[in-house]
């Protein structure tokens, strides 16, 4: 069977939220917003298996952001309001972060007074040309957003391409994380992605966290968030607003 297409998906696309959790504190201060559509007759699922088409194309990569941007406004707008810590994570792609448009995508979805609440995601790959380099730019000093590198440590860079790369955050891939407690090189490894954070001054979160084991493991060196399974799948956000009724943030 063929994947559907972009234009067929985009219409349907809805956000669901991850938490990211304060490793110290053991409480949530941010969530993730995911990209899902459900295909007839089944569950939710994840858009990845489009997501670089999507990209691609900047019609399609604008309509895509929109629609998350729409979804965190009305899922989300009065928890902004009332936590001016809480943080919502969001991929936007480089094509549309770097552009004059995504001002307008903010004014469009109300979402203009919470920028500084909203956090870009881009992967280490897309954040290191040219494009990737104008974005970041273009959303921290111009749009006021924080910028976080998604997926972080699969990109191969050099750490001289991280030279003058501006961001906030560090996002540790969940690869490296599923590693910890079965091999040292990978452990090793999160230990100089959190050092190389403290230098540049960058927050860091662990994704991909499953265990107790893995969460004291990052929390001992020094890592200050994490997100994953061991504390919540996405979910929808009224189960979100639960969470938030179960503890302060």
């Amino acid at each position: 069977m063929t994947n559907p297409s972009a234009s067929t998906i985009l219409p349907t696309v809805f956000a669901e939220y991850q938490p990211i959790i304060d490793l110290s504190r053991n409480r949530m201060v941010g969530c993730e917003a995911l990209a899902r559509w459900t295909p007839k007759g089944k569950k939710s699922i994840s858009i990845g298996n489009v997501i670089h088409d999507i990209e691609a194309d900047e019609k399609h990569a604008m309509e895509l952001t929109r629609r998350m941007l729409t979804c965190i406004r009305n899922d989300l707008e009065p928890l902004l309001a009332t936590h001016p810590h809480f943080c919502v994570h969001v991929n936007i792609p480089p094509i549309v972060i770097g552009s004059s448009g995504v001002a307008s995508l903010l004014e469009e979805a109300d979402l203009a007074a919470y920028h500084s609440q909203l956090v870009g995601e881009i992967t280490e790959r897309q954040a290191l040309d040219d494009l990737g380099r104008s974005a970041i730019h273009m959303a921290r000093d111009e749009l006021g957003m924080k910028v976080a590198i998604d997926d972080f440590g699969t990109g191969q860079s050099g750490l001289e391409q991280l030279i003058g790369l501006e961001v906030d955050i560090l996002k540790i891939d969940q690869t490296f994380i599923g590693l910890i407690g079965k091999d040292a090189a990978a452990e090793r490894l999160v230990r100089a992605i959190t050092a190389l954070a403290s230098v540049l001054d960058n927050e860091v979160i662990a994704e991909g966290v499953e265990t107790s084991e893995q969460a004291t493991f990052l929390r001992e060196i020094g890592v200050t968030r994490g997100q994953g399974w061991l504390w919540s799948k996405a979910i929808g956000p009224l189960e979100l607003e639960t969470w938030l009724e179960a503890a302060s943030i």
